[in-house]
Formats: C-alpha cells, structure tokens, sequence
C-alpha cells in the first residue's frame, strides 16, 4: 500500500468531512429552526392565551362585582323609598312630590303597589293598573306577594315600554301595607359592559403583524372577536372544525370527571372547576394557503392564533443559508491551518518526546533526556526541561510563602496524584482546630475533611457560597471555595460572619412591618421558603389567615390613630399566642397571616388555633380610657402536610376559610341586630 503524505491527506480528509458535515446538517438545521420557530409561536401563543384569560377573567369579576353593586344600591333604594312612604303616605297622592323623591334618590322609576301587586301610584301614571302578572318582566317579583320578607332585585332587562335597559328592585313597607318599586337605568354598568367586551380586549393585545388572534364560541364556532376584522362574525369550518370538535370532547371527559370526583367525595374542596387544558398546535389549509394554528379552549370560549406556514419555513431557509455560509467560511480557515500545519516537519522525534510527556504527567518529574537532533525539538526539551525544574521550585516556593505569610484565608489542597496536601495555619484557625487534635499529618487532612462536609451542610446563600459553621456553640459564617482540576482539590476558606450579619441584620429591617413589628410578605415569603428547606423542622403546621373586624369603622369613629393601635393590638396576640412556633406577618391592610410550625399533631395545633380565637372580644383601651374597643377578628386556616404541602396553596385554603368565616360572623352579626331591633320595638 502507497503511503501518503500528511501534507496531502490532512486537507483532503478535512474536505471529505466537512462536505459530510454539511450534507448533514444543513437538512437538520431547517428542521431544527422549524421546530424553535414553532416553541416559540407556541410559547408566545401560551402567553397571549394567558393574558386573554386573565383580561377575560378579570372582566368578568369586575362586571360582576358591579352588577352585585348595582344591586345592592337598588335594594337601598328601594329601601328608603318604602321607608318615606311608611311615614309620610301621602306623598303616594301627589306625582309631584312622588318625582322629587325619585330625584333625591337618583332613581329613575319609583311605583307603589298594592298588597295583592297592583300599581296605584307612582312616577309613572302610564304604568297604573300595571300588575305582577303583567307580563314576564313584572312576573319576577309575583314571589313576593307570597312572602312579605323578600326583597327582589332584578337582572338588568330592556325594558319594553321605553326601549332602554332598565334594573328594578322592590321591596315591602314595614307595616305590609303595599310594595314599592324603583327602577333605574345601569348607565355606568352598561358603559362597563360595553368597554370590557371582548372586541375591545383583544383590540388591546400588542400583536406582530405575521399572526391573528380570534376568540370563537366553542358550541357555535363563531368568530366573537379577531385581530383581523374582516373575519369577525363569520363561522369555522373544515379540518380546524373537527380539530376543535376533538378538543371540545376532550374538555368535556375532564369536566365529567371533575364533577364525578366531587360526588364521590363530596366532603373534599374543589378549588376551580375550569378545565386546565394544554394548547394544542395543528395546521389547516385555508383559502389556498397553510396555516400553523395554535388552539386552547377557555370556559365557553376558543382562543385561536394562526401563523403562515411559509413564513416559517422562509425563515428556516434564510437561517439555513446564513450557516451555509458561516460552515463556509470556518471550512477555509480550517483546511488552511491544516495545511500550514502538514508543511511542519512531523517525525518520530514528535512521537519520542510526546512519550516523555505521558511519563511527565504521570508524576515523573525528572528531565527528558533525549536528543533529536533537530534544532527546534531541542529547543523544546530545553524549555520544558526549565519548566519541570520551575515547578519543582515553585511548589516548595509557595508552600514557604503560604505557611509564613498572614493570609487571611484559610487553603486546603489535596494532590490527588501524589496522595499530599496542604493546610494553611489560618484554615485551623477558621475551623477552631488545635494541631494536637491529630496524631498524624493524615488525620489532620481527614478532620479539615470532616469539618468543612459539617459547615457546607448548612447552606445560607449558594450564590455567594457562604455557610453556617458552629464552632463551641457559636455560629460562624464561611465562604468555602472549591476549586479542582484533573490532579487536585483545593478548598479556599474566608471567615465572612461580620459582613453576614450586618447583611442579615439589613435584611431583617427590610423584611419587618413598620406599624406592627411583625415580618411583612417579602419578610414572611423568604422565612417559610428557608423553613421549607429543611421540612423537618416544620413538623405537624397551619397556615392561619386572619382579617381584622370593623377595622373601617373604627377609623371613622376613633380616627386612624386608635385603628394603627387596634392592628397593633391583634398583631401581639398573634405573636403572644404561639410564641417560637410561629412566623407572623401583615400582609397589609387589615390581613394578616401566621404560620404555625413544629407541631407533633393536629390536635395541638388546633388547641392553639383556638387559643387565639377565645381572645376574640378582648377590650382595647387606647391612651383614652374613654375609648374601648372590643377586638374582633376573623380567622381561617389550614394543615400542614394534611391539606397540602406547598404553602402558597396552603394560604389559598386558609383565605378562603377565613372569608367563610368572616361570611358566617357578618351574618350572625345581622341576626343579633335584627333580633335586637324587634325586642326594642
């Protein structure tokens, strides 16, 4: 066999490989793009998704929590019309007197009714004679000729009359004497309607111009709204309609199964019934043309974002060609090293001296003592040569400069070829290590071992590497270094507990409320998330959510002073209650939150639970003796690990059996008021 030049192979076989390399890549790079570019269309769908979730959601709270406004003034309304009436009867008589009432009242409609729901009088002389049976809108309130203690408020309804939306709210007088009705046009709640639909909140979502965005009704497979306008209205069709049928079927068989677990266990706590579904990616061709389409279902709603399919892969081929070019490039500059390279002489002296070096890194340190012959291979063995013999120097040098010289950092390295190590007079004095505690230079090494495994089991902040060590009962802060390469360990050791305490000490100011002294959230989120670090310390845990009662009113009646002095007041309680077995915090407001911990049962957890709820009508006295003020609070909690372990849901379970309670005490309060009310009548 003819042998072959290295000057002649070396560039060929370079050549062959980067045209094999290419031939492969090239292919797998547009894949590879079209498979990034399609995450990411689908990353940035998921996030737009999420943000029409949230809008949509939030819409919907806001529109309901003004309906119930709405409501509840039409129902004052209505009270305090009944209420005019019950003690000055006549102005039943006079329409003029009847409007002026209307007016104060900011109403719109005011009617009286009989006892059998008949209208006599009123705003509105074109609605006399008008009954509850008179068609469907006045049927709402037929229940209450049945029942003289309701009082009905109607959903907004257009009313028929006038062609305007109108609200109707009734109620009886005290002495069942008739009914009397308001109505009143939800001006601002209609706006709000109009405002948060969902053609405008999509019109707000900041878009690129290559994709759509169109929310769709799932029984329908409607278009309610879309980026692009022209589409707005019309109805799906084709291969994305069956997509979504499966999608549908698919929602539909967890929604069933979500409903068959709550009858089966109808004691647990299902905290959401909307289905979680993933967004599913499929393509369709539409008009002649491919589409990419990312699809997540949403309560009633399809939330859809389309993307050309050849703008992706047109971006894929660009790409392709750029690293076509760059592969290119890199292939010249290679064959040129190598052919300068081959133009060296190679010979067996190369091989004779690489044979000394494997000696050398083998732990043979003694000089190569071959001869080649060839200028610069000589020079090479004399340089190496000097370099053995400058680290040889260098490593008695620095182990002088180290063990005399005051260093203030503590150095531990192990020579994991020569078996040997170094240690530093100042990393005995960091770990609190007399040399007579080792018989031995080995023994030694094996309690520097053992002690820095102690410090680093004690994590504070892996960022800046720094760790617990107690040393004789005092804790020491360290930053422990490591450093290790193929031939050695080498731990490097500073003593950092004055900068961590006043860092820690920072800290603690930063994470206090000011009015309470109690953790604020930042202080409470970073002290559970190092409690949870080490889950046996927290044992048997509850999470206790507390709201304070009547906080409003005593700030309207005492002032803000004696409310700050009253959140103060509740404050202590939480930290007298269960004090080195809690972590309290305000979360602000009038909230509060107390995390118990180190419990060995639930049963003594609720026993202290329950000592802070008997504390529940205590008398506060401000510096006014004057002023007393009976301390009310609402409490909600939840268990640890029993309802849950992470506790970002445990303070999710604990608010909402708070606010059921808060319900619960709000509505007993209401009954002592009422039952009070008729003793003293």
């Amino acid at each position: 066999m003819k042998n072959s030049s290295i000057k002649k192979t070396l560039p060929r076989l370079a050549r062959l490989m980067i045209l094999i390399l290419i031939i492969l890549i090239l292919p797998a790079n547009i894949l590879l793009q079209l498979y990034i570019l399609h995450q990411s269309q689908k990353e940035s769908s998921e996030e737009v998704f999420g943000q029409l979730e949230q809008v949509i959601r939030h819409n919907e709270e806001d529109l309901e929590r003004e309906k119930q406004d709405f409501s509840e003034k039409c129902i004052r309304a209505a009270d305090l019309a009944a209420y005019f009436v019950q003690y000055y009867p006549s102005v039943t008589t006079n329409l003029a007197q009847t409007r002026e009432l209307a007016a104060k009242l900011n109403v719109d409609e005011i009617h009286y009714f009989t006892t059998e729901g008949e209208i006599y009088a009123g705003t509105h002389p074109e609605y006399y004679g008008y009954t509850f049976h008179s068609g469907e809108q006045m049927m709402f309130f037929l229940p209450m000729l049945d029942d003289p203690s309701l009082k009905l408020c109607q959903e907004i309804t257009p009313n028929t009359t006038k062609g305007k939306e109108m609200q109707y709210a009734a109620v009886w007088m005290e002495d069942g004497s008739g009914i009397v009705q308001i109505g009143m046009e939800p001006r601002r709640i209609l706006q709000e309607i109009n405002d948060k639909s969902l053609e405008n909140v999509i019109s707000e979502l900041p878009m690129d111009l290559r994709g759509h965005v169109y929310i769709v009704d799932a029984d329908q497979g409607r278009i309610i709204a879309s980026t692009a306008e022209n589409l707005a209205g019309r109805t799906i069709s084709g291969e994305i309609k069956e997509d979504i049928e499966d999608i549908k079927g698919n929602t539909e068989d967890i929604e069933k199964n979500i409903e068959k677990n709550i009858e089966e266990n109808p004691g647990e706590t299902i905290q959401s019934k909307q289905t979680n579904a993933a967004v599913k990616a499929f393509h369709y061709v539409f008009n002649g043309q491919r589409y990419c389409v990312y699809l997540k279902p949403y309560g009633s709603y399809l939330l859809i974002r389309t993307y050309l399919s050849d703008d992706s892969l047109r971006s894929s081929i660009q790409s392709t060609i750029i690293v076509l070019l760059y592969m290119a490039l890199v292939a010249i500059a290679v064959i040129s090293i190598i052919v300068w390279y081959a133009d060296k002489k190679l010979s067996n002296n190369l091989t004779f001296i690489v044979n000394d070096l494997k000696k050398i890194e083998e732990g043979n340190l003694d000089n190569i003592t071959i001869n080649t012959g060839i200028q610069e291979f000589d020079e090479l063995i004399l340089y190496i040569n000097q370099l053995l013999k400058s680290i040889r120097l260098s490593w008695h040098r620095l182990s002088n400069v180290i063990i005399r010289g005051r260093i203030p950092i503590g150095i531990f390295e192990y020579d994991l070829f020569y078996k040997k190590e170094f240690i530093n007079e100042r990393m005995l004095e960091i770990l609190g290590i007399q040399e007579q505690e080792a018989a031995s230079q080995m023994e030694l090494s094996q309690l520097v071992r053992h002690r820095l495994e102690q410090a680093a089991a004690y994590c504070m902040n892996p960022e800046e590497q720094v760790y617990q060590y107690n040393w004789n009962g005092e804790n020491k802060y360290l930053r422990i270094e490591t450093f290790t390469d193929e031939q050695s360990i080498t731990y490097y050791v500073t003593d950092v507990s004055l900068w961590w305490n006043e860092i820690s000490a920072l800290r603690e100011q930063s994470s206090q409320d000011s009015l309470t002294k109690l953790y604020n959230r930042r202080g409470f989120t970073s002290k559970l998330d190092a409690l949870f670090l080490h889950p046996e310390r927290v044992g048997c845990g509850a999470m206790v959510m507390l709201d304070a009662d009547g906080l409003k009113k005593i700030n309207d009646i005492h002032g803000h002073h004696i409310g700050d002095e009253y959140l103060k007041r509740i404050g202590s309680m939480m930290a007298e209650t269960a004090a080195g077995h809690s972590v309290c915090a305000r979360l602000g407001g009038d909230e509060f939150v107390m995390f118990l911990y180190g419990y060995d049962s639930k049963a003594k957890l609720e026993e202290t639970i329950a000592a802070l709820e008997s504390r529940r009508g205590e008398t506060f006295i401000s510096d006014n003796p004057d002023l007393a003020v009976s301390v009310e609070f609402s409490v909600g909690y939840a268990c640890y690990p029993m309802d849950e372990q992470d506790y970002h849901v445990l303070m999710h379970l604990a608010d909402e059996n708070m606010y059921r309670e808060k319900r619960m005490r709000k509505g007993v309060l209401r009954d002592n008021v009422q039952k009070t009310e008729q003793t003293a009548e």
